[in-house]
């Protein structure tokens, strides 16, 4: 499977379908792979963007403590495709020389990720396939994004 990185570059809020979305971007162009996701999810990403901590540990927070106790690391996440408008991911966790995949939502495995200071890597085909090009608004009507408004960063 040829793959390219990507990175978070926000999320944004459709107004449309009242959910979530986040970002990728591979950083060389103005695409971007919108990945729509649900509120819980949304909210624990960007407060990882935001940099914010909580006083107890939230959901993704304790997947990767777990993931540490078990002396391992969260090696790569991996978004592998879709299928009827639902995105498919797999978490790579390394322990020692061995490499264990676990299917996931790509929200938590983003969430995840960012937790973890791991790369995402996007399917090189779905990338081609799914990817919109985002034109960047200001003013009144520019989108609202956890990075501010109509700013997006990879």
């Amino acid at each position: 499977m040829a793959v390219r990185e990507a990175k978070v570059g926000g999320v944004a809020w459709d107004r449309e379908r009242e959910h979530p979305v986040i970002l990728l971007g591979a950083g060389e162009d103005d695409e971007v792979l919108p990945i729509w996701v649900g509120r819980p999810e949304g909210s624990s990403i960007a407060a990882v963007l935001a940099g914010r901590s909580f006083e107890r540990p939230m959901t993704h927070d304790l997947m990767r403590i777990i993931v540490d106790v078990l002396d391992a690391a969260v090696d790569r996440i991996e978004i592998t495709g879709i299928h009827e408008d639902t995105y498919f991911a797999r978490i790579v966790l390394r322990r020692g020389e061995e490499e264990y995949y676990l299917d996931a939502r790509p929200s938590d495995s983003i969430a995840l990720a960012l937790r973890a200071g791991a790369p995402i890597f996007v399917d090189e085909e779905l990338w081609s396939a799914c990817k919109r090009p985002i034109a960047i608004e200001s003013g009144a009507d520019a989108p609202e994004t956890e990075r501010g408004p109509g700013r997006f960063e990879w």
